[in-house]
C-alpha cells in the first residue's frame, strides 16, 4: 500500500503467516509499523506497514464477526479487574467449547453467562470469580472499564438497525482508489519514459 493510504480508519488486509486478516489502522507508530485492529477478532495488534494491502472490494462490506462481550452481573472487587482474576478468566476458557447463556444486549454490548459443561458439574465462571474473591455478584450489568477507556471496536463498527450483527462503518474507498489511480499514473509515465 502505498504510503498516502497508510493513515488511520483505512479498511485493509494484513498477511501474518500465510494467512489474510481484515484490519483497520488504528494508528500509525512510526515509519515501519502501525497498530490495526481486527474487526472479525476484536484484538488490537502492531504490524509492519509491508505486509499491509488494499482489501478486495468483495470483502469491504461483510459484518464485523467481533462483538463486544462481558460478563453478566459480575463486577471487579476493585475498580478495575486483577491480573490473577484476568489470568483466571483465560485458564477458564482456554481451548474449551463454552456454553454462553445471553441476559443482554445494550449499549452495542452482549452480557452474557459463560459455563463450562465439560466436566460433570457445570461451572459458571461469574460464581468461580465470585469464590476466588475476584469479583462481586451485583445484579446488573456494568460494562468492563475496558470498553469505556479504549473500545475500537466502537469506533469502527456500529450495531446494524435489522440485525444484531455490528457492520464496519462505511470505510473511505476515496483513499484507495486515489492511490489506485496514482499507482496507475506512476506506471504510465514509467511506460512513457521507456518508450523515450
Amino acid at each position: 500500500m502505498p504510503e498516502s493510504s497508510v493513515q488511520p480508519g483505512h479498511l485493509c488486509c494484513v498477511t501474518v503467516s500465510k494467512w489474510w486478516y481484515r484490519v483497520i489502522i488504528h494508528r500509525v507508530i512510526n515509519d515501519q509499523e502501525v497498530e490495526v485492529f481486527y474487526p472479525d477478532y476484536g484484538n488490537l495488534e502492531i504490524v509492519q506497514k509491508s505486509c499491509l494491502r488494499f482489501l478486495k472490494w468483495c470483502y469491504l462490506k461483510l459484518p464485523a464477526q467481533a462483538i463486544p462481550c462481558s460478563l453478566a452481573w459480575v463486577k471487579p472487587m476493585e475498580g478495575t479487574w486483577s491480573n490473577a482474576a484476568t489470568l483466571l478468566f483465560k485458564q477458564l476458557c482456554d481451548s474449551k467449547l463454552l456454553v454462553g447463556i445471553v441476559d443482554e444486549y445494550m449499549n452495542g454490548i452482549l452480557h452474557l453467562f459463560l459455563c463450562d459443561t465439560s466436566t460433570e458439574e457445570d461451572v459458571y465462571f461469574h460464581c468461580v470469580l465470585r469464590d476466588e474473591g475476584y469479583a462481586d455478584i451485583c445484579g446488573e450489568n456494568i460494562p468492563s472499564q475496558g470498553f469505556k477507556e479504549l473500545n475500537p471496536l466502537a469506533l469502527y463498527v456500529q450495531p446494524s438497525g435489522k440485525q444484531e450483527n455490528a457492520e464496519l462503518v462505511e470505510p473511505d474507498l476515496r483513499l484507495q482508489q486515489e492511490s489506485l489511480d496514482a499507482d496507475s499514473e506512476t506506471a504510465t509515465s514509467k511506460l512513457d519514459e521507456d518508450e523515450l
